[in-house]
């Protein structure tokens, strides 16, 4: 676990994960788009308080909110022009890959170095990226 970032005390995993299997229970197949929008609102709270700490800064957070919209979009693009195109595994790899970079360059501009590997849950030195770095 990453050294203590001055908020407050952090969810554990197990109440990070009984949290989001709670958020979801009972949610309908088709929950709506502003209902759907306050659920991933309130995930991305989850996160941070998991990671960050429950006494995270508010506006800070309605920052991260935005930055995460923002992607939303962005890979909503990505998917329909992968559909529309059929684009092949590589290109589709690199997009992805260029999408999660922009995620991590924009919360670098809302989290600290220190803050940012926190949240990614990576060790000095690493770099936040997808889990494949390379297409096959």
């Amino acid at each position: 676990m990453t050294k203590d970032l001055g908020y407050g005390p952090r969810l554990s995993v197990e109440e990070f994960e009984k949290a989001i299997v709670a958020l979801y229970a009972g949610q309908p197949a088709d929950p709506g788009r502003l209902a759907a929008l306050e659920i991933r609102r309130r995930e991305l709270d989850l996160m941070i308080d998991h990671r960050l700490g429950r006494d995270y800064p508010q506006r800070r957070r309605d920052e991260l909110w935005e930055i995460q919209r923002q992607v939303e979009r962005r890979r909503w693009r990505l998917v329909f022009g992968w559909l529309w195109h059929a684009v092949s595994y590589r290109p589709l790899h690199r997009q992805a890959n260029r999408l999660a970079n922009y995620l991590v360059e924009e919360y670098a501009k809302v989290l600290s170095p220190e803050e940012l590997r926190a949240y990614f849950d990576l060790r000095e030195g690493d770099k936040p990226g997808l889990p494949l770095d390379s297409p096959r």
